[in-house]
């Protein structure tokens, strides 16, 4: 997936390092415990028929749809959107979700100066917490580390890291994450958490919630992972993926799913997570492949989350994912048929809704008024 990086102008970067930063706010942790609970999801953009312009109206739909559903945040997924684009969007989220719902940004990895612009302007509209990368082309984690503190320190944000196995890291880590130098930024104020990809093994994992647990809350994607290490640490949130897609607002399976392992209702939790395992697992099949592959299915993504209430239209031609299959006819009546398998009420609207967003379809616009139909097959 590609997400935008932007810059503010140098002169206000130059300042933040020549009066330095004082960013570390006591109790984050502690914040996150209260704050960071139960479900969060992307939120991709909704475009003019141009691709050039965001549709505002559709983006601030969307930010609805997930405080319907019960999320505590969103991470506005920047893909197919230039630099001013992308920071608009975000703005655009922040606002519509100002103390109603979390808003997680997004770092790439790099050290201080590659984000300090990012982080700058996170932290202006109000972003809560951030998702930070790994540089999996450094040579040992004592860098890793070092890299990834030159931007912890610097930020009020809660950082989040990513537990996204590398096989460039295996050299350093049997397990591909650089568990060495977690286990160091674990201890700092301002880490909060750690996100656990759909496809981590699951030793991997237990390597990681051994470690870390006692400091940070673990997200795993998979539930069935989650499930199982709930058993032994204290799971309270899954984050920043399309879980979205698995419920309505009026059939909150996840939100509801969530709160019981929060809880500590592990039987109860389970019986939950029955009532939708054949749509969670059609989504892990579907994505893992992209996963894999370095990337993700986007608008078979948006497709589900317009099935489920959210606003739908395309995204604009992302180079990244563009050598992914398209979203066909076929690929639609299956996520239909498997969302529809568990009884969840979906949307009621022409096809073409999804393809130019339900916002503008209210408006009148149709698909003879798009520029391009990027990554869809009628």
């Amino acid at each position: 997936m590609t997400l935008t990086r932007t810059s503010e102008p140098k002169r206000s970067i130059d300042k933040l390092i020549v009066e330095g930063r004082k960013p570390i706010v006591e109790g984050r942790k502690a914040w996150a415990r209260k704050a960071i609970k139960g479900g969060e999801s992307f939120i991709f953009p909704s475009m003019s028929p141009d691709f050039k312009r965001l549709d505002e109206e559709g983006v601030r739909n969307d930010v609805r749809r997930a405080i319907d559903q019960g999320l505590c945040s969103v991470l506005p997924a920047q893909v197919g959107l230039d630099r001013d684009t992308g920071r608009r969007f975000a703005e655009i989220v922040a606002d519509e979700a100002a103390g109603r719902i979390g808003h997680v940004a997004f770092l790439h990895s790099g050290g201080w100066e590659r984000v300090a612009d990012t982080v700058v302007h996170s932290e202006s509209i109000g972003c809560t917490h951030a998702l930070i990368m790994v540089d999996a082309t450094l040579p040992s984690q004592d860098e890793i580390y070092r890299q990834m503190l030159s931007v912890i320190d610097n930020t009020s944000m809660g950082i989040v890291l990513y537990a996204a196995p590398k096989a460039s890291l295996r050299a350093l880590d049997p397990t591909g994450v650089p568990l060495d130098a977690f286990d160091r930024l674990a201890d700092h104020p301002n880490v909060v958490g750690i996100k656990l990809t759909q496809i981590i093994p699951s030793a991997s994992a237990l390597a990681v919630a051994e470690r870390l647990a006692d400091r940070l809350l673990i997200g795993p994607v998979h539930f069935e992972l989650l499930l199982m290490l709930a058993l032994k640490f204290p799971i309270q949130w899954s984050g920043q993926w399309a879980l979205d897609t698995l419920q309505t607002p009026e059939q909150p399976f996840v939100t509801d799913f969530l709160d019981l392992v929060g809880a500590g209702k592990h039987a109860e939790a389970l019986a939950q997570y029955w009532r939708f395992e054949p749509a969670a697992s059609a989504f892990y099949n579907l994505q893992g492949p992209h996963l894999a592959a370095g990337g993700h299915p986007c608008l078979h993504i948006k497709y589900l989350q317009w099935l489920t209430g959210g606003n739908g239209g395309l995204i604009a031609a992302d180079h990244e994912n563009s050598h992914f299959p398209a979203l066909d006819a076929d690929t639609r009546k299956r996520c239909r048929a498997a969302l529809a398998g568990v009884g969840l009420q979906l949307v009621d609207r022409p096809e073409e809704a999804f393809v130019v967003g339900n916002a503008a379809y209210d408006r009148g616009v149709r698909l003879k008024d798009l520029s391009a139909t990027p990554q869809y097959l009628a």
